[in-house]
C-alpha cells in the first residue's frame, strides 16, 4: 500500500514541544521545531500560537533572536563572558552576555580555554548536571572583544602600513595601521583596535612604540601587555612607599640578631623574603623561618594594599621583575639584607627524631642577616667545596641546615607527595642585550632544602590559624578529576605503560608512575603527561587539602614580598596573636580575594611561560638550518609537535613534509603510520629535526624531519619502526595524504 504524501501529519503535543525544546543540543526557535515536526502553512501559524501561550503560562521563555528555552534553563548554546573566578577545580565561571539568570553557576573546564582572559567573550554549549545543580559549559569557540589592546609589528604592505598581532590567535588578520605617532616597518606597538565603520576591518590605532620586534628586552613587554599585568606604580603608591619605609620598629618586637640567619635564594634574586637556621637537640631538630614582616609596613585600605591587591603577585622574566611592591619596601626595607636589622615575622619549629612537627610557635622579630648565600655557594660548601664566603658558614650554619633537611625530606618520602622532574629554561641576557644561552635551570639538593623548610613553615601557619579559628586563605589542591584520570590512562596505554585502574589515586600512584619511567626517553614525556593531569592549586578560605603535598592544612605564609596571599595569612596572624599594627580587619572577603589572587597567579604564570617561549623562538632564530635532538610530544592529523632537548621550545613537523606518503592518525594510540612505507610517528619517539622557520612574533616554531642525505636507502629504512603486524584499515577522515612538494 503506497503512502499518501498528501497527509499532513499530526500536529505535536505541547509535552511534545516542551522535551524536544529541553533536550535539543543546539539553540531552538520556531524555524526548528517546524523542520522537527515536519509543520507547514497552517501548522506553522498554530505553533506561533501555542509558543505564545507556552510563554505566557511561564513553561518557555524567549531569549535573543527569536529563540526559546524552558522556564527556569538557560539555553543549550550561549554566549558568555569569562569572569576572574575560578573554583577550586580549576573550572572558569562564567556568566551570560544577555540578560539571563541562572539557576546554577556556569563552569567551563576546557583543554582550549587555559588562554582565556577575564572579560574575554565565549560561545558554549551547556548541559545541566541536576544531581549538583551547575550548568557544564563546553566551548564551541572564544570571540575576540570589539575593541581591545593588542601588541604586534608593524609591516609594509603594497597596501600601506599593516599590524601584525603577537597573539597567535589572531594570526590569521592583519590590521590597517593608523597613527599619529612616526612608525617604521619592525616596530613593535602597543594599539588599540577600533571599527572605523561596521563593513571594515578594525584598524589599528598605535599608542605606543615598544621598541624592536628582534629587541630581547621587548619580549616581556609583549607578555606585559597580552596578559594585562600592571607594571607601572603610580606616584601615590610610589610616595607611600617612601613614606612607610620610614616606620620605626617598635620595641616591643622579640629580638632574633643573635641567632645566625641566612638568606639562600639564586644568584639573580633581588629581594630576599626568608631566611632560616637550625640546630640538633636532644630529642630532634630546632628550626627558625624569619620572613620579612610586609604587613607592618602594607597596612589594609592603603594606596599600597590596593595595588598589591590588584597585581596579586610579583611576576618574573629574564629581563626584568615586575614586583607586587615598590622597590622602596620589595629591594630594601621588605628584603632581609645581610647586616642591616629587619623587621619580620618568624616561627620556631621543632622537629622530632623522625622529622614530624612536634611544635611551633609564631613571633614578631627583628632580625639581621649573617650572609646572603645562593643555591650554588651553599650545595658547593655542603659537597665539599666551600668559597671564601661559606667557609664561615660551613660548620656552624650549613651542615646543620642539611641534617635537619635529612629528616624532613625522609618525611616526605613517606607521606607520599609528587615530585616532578621537568627541567626549566634559564635564558642568559649577555650586557649588550643578546641571548647568549639557553640553558637548564640547575637544581640542587640546596633548592629542595629551602622548599621543605619553607613547607613546614607554611603547614605551621595554617595549623595555627585553624587551632586559633581564625579567617585564613588556605593553598588548596584537589585531587585529578575521573575524567583526566581516564585520558591519563588511555594515553598512557597506547604508549604500553601501564596505571592502575579501579583504585583510589593518591600522590603516591602518580609517584610510583614517575619511578618506573626515570631515565627512559619517555621520562620527561610522563612526567609532563602527568602534571597536566593535576588539578589546579588555587586559594580558598574553605580547605580540602593539598594532594600534590599529601598535606591535610597548608597556606602560604613564607613569601609576603611578592605574593598576597602570604600577606593575608601574615595579618590574619598578626591580629589572632596580638602583635600590634597591621593585622586583618574583619571585613575581607577572602573568598573574592581567594578567585582574584588565584587569576593573577595563572595570568603571571602564563605570561611568564609565554616569554620563555618567546625569548628561546628569538635565539633559534639565529640556528636555521641547524640539527636539534627531541622527541615527540603531541601527534595529531595535520603533524607531530616535537621538543627540543637543547632549549626546550616546542615546533611543529607539518604532515606535508614528512616523507611522502599516505598517514594514518590513529588517535588512540597516539602515532601516524604510513601506509606504504610503514614509517611510524608515536608520541614520546625520539626524532632528529631540522630547525626551518623560528617566529618570535607569534611563538611559532617549525621543524622538518632530519634525512641524512649521504646515508644510503637501506640504512633510512632501518630507522623507521619495523612494520605493524595489521593490516592498516581504510582511511580514516582524519587521514591526509601527502606528496612531496
Amino acid at each position: 500500500m503506497k503512502k499518501d504524501k498528501s497527509k499532513t501529519p499530526p500536529l505535536p503535543t505541547k509535552a511534545e514541544i516542551l522535551e524536544f525544546i529541553s533536550s535539543s543540543p543546539q539553540l531552538v526557535g520556531k524555524r526548528e521545531i517546524s523542520r522537527a515536526f515536519h509543520l507547514r502553512g497552517q501548522g506553522r501559524l498554530w505553533l506561533k500560537d501555542i509558543l505564545k501561550e507556552l510563554a505566557q503560562d511561564g513553561q518557555i521563555e524567549r531569549g535573543a533572536r527569536r529563540h526559546v528555552h524552558e522556564k527556569g534553563k538557560l539555553p543549550s548554546i550561549l554566549l558568555c563572558e569569562a569572569t576572574a573566578e575560578v573554583t577550586e577545580h580549576g573550572e572558569i565561571v562564567l556568566v551570560p552576555l544577555e540578560d539571563q539568570k541562572a539557576q546554577g553557576r556556569i563552569l567551563l573546564e576546557d583543554k582550549r580555554a587555559t588562554s582565556l582572559n577575564p572579560g574575554d567573550h565565549v560561545l558554549v554549549k551547556l548541559n545541566w548536571i541536576a544531581s549538583e545543580k551547575f550548568y557544564a559549559a563546553r566551548l564551541i569557540r572564544s570571540i575576540p572583544r570589539a575593541t581591545r589592546t593588542i601588541v604586534g609589528q608593524v609591516e609594509k604592505t603594497p597596501r600601506g602600513l599593516f599590524l601584525i598581532p603577537a597573539d597567535r590567535r589572531r594570526q590569521d588578520v592583519n590590521f590597517p595601521l593608523l597613527s599619529e605617532i612616526p612608525v617604521e616597518p619592525g616596530d613593535l606597538v602597543l594599539a588599540k583596535l577600533m571599527r572605523p565603520h561596521r563593513s571594515h576591518l578594525p584598524a589599528a590605532h598605535v599608542h605606543q612604540v615598544l621598541g624592536k620586534h628582534n629587541d630581547p628586552h621587548a619580549i616581556s613587554l609583549i607578555a606585559l601587555y597580552e596578559f594585562n599585568i600592571p607594571h607601572i606604580f603610580s606616584s601615590e603608591v610610589l610616595k607611600e612607599a617612601e613614606t612607610v619605609a620610614k616606620f620605626p620598629l617598635e620595641e616591643h618586637r622579640v629580638d632574633l640578631r643573635d641567632y645566625p640567619l641566612v638568606t639562600i635564594d639564586g644568584e639573580d634574586a633581588r629581594d630576599f623574603d626568608d631566611a632560616v637556621w637550625a640546630e640538633h637537640t636532644e630529642t630532634g631538630w630546632h628550626i627558625l623561618v624569619a620572613i620579612a614582616d610586609v604587613s607592618y609596613y602594607v597596612r589594609p585600605g592603603s594606596k599600597l594594599d590596593q595595588e598589591a591587591y590588584l597585581r596579586g603577585n610579583s611576576v618574573y622574566f629574564p629581563d626584568r621583575v615586575v614586583p607586587m611592591l615598590p622597590e622602596a619596601l620589595s629591594n630594601e626595607m621588605c628584603s632581609l639584607k645581610p647586616d642591616v636589622d629587619r623587621a619580620c615575622l618568624a616561627v620556631h619549629l621543632w622537629l622530632d627524631s623522625k622529622g614530624r612537627l612536634k611544635k611551633y610557635e609564631f613571633v614578631r622579630g627583628l632580625m639581621r642577616s649573617r650572609a646572603r648565600l645562593t643555591y650554588t655557594q651553599v650545595q658547593a660548601a655542603f659537597d665539599g667545596n666551600p668559597d671564601e664566603a661559606t667557609a664561615h658558614f660551613l660548620e656552624a650554619t650549613i651542615k646543620p641546615l642539611y641534617g635537619a633537611y635529612a629528616l624532613l625530606k625522609a618525611a616526605r618520602e613517606y607521606r607520599g607527595t609528587l615530585d616532578f622532574e621537568i627541567p626549566e629554561q634559564k635564558v642568559i641576557i649577555d650586557d649588550s642585550g643578546h641571548i647568549s644561552h639557553i640553558l637548564p635551570r640547575e637544581r640542587y639538593e640546596s633548592h629542595k632544602l629551602i622548599e621543605e623548610f619553607m613547607i613546614l613553615a607554611n603547614v605551621a601557619a595554617a595549623q595555627q590559624l585553624e587551632q586559633l579559628r581564625m579567617p585564613n586563605l588556605y593553598r588548596i589542591h584537589d585531587a585529578p578529576t575521573p575524567e583526566k584520570l581516564a585520558a591519563l590512562r588511555e594515553t598512557l596505554q597506547g604508549l604500553g605503560i601501564a596505571f592502575p585502574k579501579g583504585q583510589t589515586v593518591t600522590p603516591k600512584t602518580f609517584q610510583n608512575l614517575l619511578n618506573a619511567v626515570v631515565d627512559s626517553p619517555q621520562a620527561k614525556m610522563v612526567n609532563e603527561l602527568t602534571l597536566r593531569t593535576q588539578a589546579k592549586a588555587l586559594y580558598h578560605p574553605e580547605n580540602i587539602g593539598h594532594f600534590g603535598l599529601s598535606l591535610t592544612k597548608y597556606s602560604h605564609f613564607t613569601s609576603p614580598i611578592r605574593r598576597y596571599a602570604d600577606l593575608i595569612v601574615h595579618r590574619s596572624l598578626v591580629k589572632s596573636l596580638k602583635f600590634g599594627p597591621g593585622g586583618l580587619e574583619g571585613h575581607e572577603d577572602l573568598y573574592v580575594i581567594g578567585d582574584h589572587i588565584s587569576t593573577t597567579e595563572r595570568q603571571a604564570a602564563a605570561a611568564e611561560r609565554a616569554s620563555i617561549e618567546r625569548y628561546i623562538t628569538l635565539f633559534l632564530k639565529e640556528h636555521l638550518g641547524k640539527v636539534f635532538r627531541g622527541h615527540i610530544t603531541g601527534v595529531a592529523n595535520f603533524g607531530l609537535f616535537v621538543s627540543l632537548d637543547e632549549t626546550g621550545a616546542t615546533g611543529l613537523i607539518p604532515i606535508r613534509t614528512l616523507p611522502s606518503d599516505y598517514y594514518l592518525y590513529e588517535e588512540h594510540q597516539h602515532r601516524l603510520v604510513g601506509r606504504s612505507t610503514r614509517f611510524t610517528f608515536t608520541l614520546g619517539d625520539p626524532l632528529m629535526v631540522t630547525l626551518s622557520e623560528a617566529n618570535p612574533l607569534t611563538n611559532t616554531v617549525t621543524l622538518e624531519l632530519y634525512q641524512d642525505k649521504s646515508a644510503s636507502s637501506s640504512s633510512k629504512k632501518a630507522k623507521a619502526k619495523q612494520p605493524l603486524k595489521k593490516k592498516p584499515s581504510r582511511p580514516r577522515k582524519s587521514s591526509r595524504k601527502v606528496t612531496k612538494n
